[in-house]
């Protein structure tokens, strides 16, 4: 064997001792992150939970699409309802405790109350009520045929199957991955391990929690629809026959007379002070203009004879 042969032979053993080493540090190197990785992907693989993980923060998003597709088209439909309504009555209080009673009957109740007066005695006001769903339309008929007139009506409906059926899946796949954390966690072996599962155990709780929330939310929602009721009452005035006291009239004559002798004395009282304030004025000018006129009255005289 050539000296190149051997030196060859030795660079080929040398190299497979050194990945043998390297394998060996990485995989002693491995952590409960990389343990429930692979526990995931095995299950994805095998079909047995049919979840996808995301590697940052060990979820599990969603199944896969035609899961879904089955899911949704199996499931009932979620629909939130939002009724609005506005209606005249001709005595807005009893509107109010009627509407209130016959939604207590159905189950539901009321949520909020507004009244205004306005300055022309007309009174106006909005109920806010939840009903259960299936007493929605027959509410909704019931105030149509109690008020006297409806002055508008409108239903608007938003389905929120896909969203709840997808909260679903990614609630399962949350709960599923904070088991085998919680696993994990007893079969740490080192601290970082334990503080790492931890940090990431309570960011998959906290993300349970908002699935939660979300998902009650939509359940109530879909369970009590809402009706928003805009009530105004219709105000007829229709005047009474007063009574005889009630007229005065000997009062209101009495009251006429002296306001009519009053007018008379302060009208003469005016000219009386007129003329006496402008007295320096007028005599001085009234005794010029009847001398100017006894000279005129005499030269005509003169004249004629």
């Amino acid at each position: 064997m050539s000296n190149r042969s051997i030196y060859l032979l030795v660079v080929l053993v040398l190299s497979f001792f050194a990945l043998v080493f390297l394998n060996g540090c990485s995989s002693g190197e491995d952590t409960a992150y990389d343990r429930v990785e692979e526990s995931i992907q095995m299950s994805d693989d095998s079909g047995d939970a049919g979840f996808i993980a995301e590697k940052e923060s060990y979820s599990i998003e969603r199944r896969a699409p035609s899961e879904q597709a089955s899911s949704i088209e199996t499931t009932n439909r979620m629909v939130i309802y939002n009724g609005n309504i506005s209606i005249e009555v001709l005595d807005y209080h009893k509107a109010q405790q009627h509407i209130q009673d016959h939604a207590e009957e159905l189950g539901g109740f009321v949520v909020e109350s507004y009244l205004h007066h306005s300055g022309n005695n007309d009174v106006y006001g909005t109920l806010v009520v939840r009903i259960p769903q299936e007493n929605f339309n027959s509410f909704l008929n019931e105030l149509e045929s109690t008020s006297t007139k409806v002055l508008e009506r409108s239903i608007h409906g938003n389905d929120v199957t896909e969203e709840y059926v997808d909260l679903n899946s990614r609630l399962r796949s949350k709960e599923a991955v904070e088991e085998r954390l919680l696993s994990f966690m007893n079969d740490a072996q080192n601290t970082e391990d334990l503080l790492k599962i931890s940090n990431d155990l309570g960011k998959v709780q906290e993300e349970i929690e908002q699935l939660k929330g979300r998902i009650n939310y939509l359940d109530n929602h879909v369970s009590l629809s809402t009706v928003s009721i805009h009530i105004r009452e219709r105000n007829i005035n229709v005047p009474s026959l007063q009574e005889g006291d009630s007229l005065n009239t000997w009062k209101k004559a009495q009251s006429l007379f002296m306001d009519t002798v009053n007018s008379i004395i302060t009208f003469f009282s005016a000219v009386i002070v007129f003329v006496i304030g402008l007295s320096p004025i007028i005599v001085p000018t009234l005794i010029i203009v009847l001398i100017i006129v006894n000279v005129h009255n005499k030269k005509k005289r003169n004249m004629d004879q």
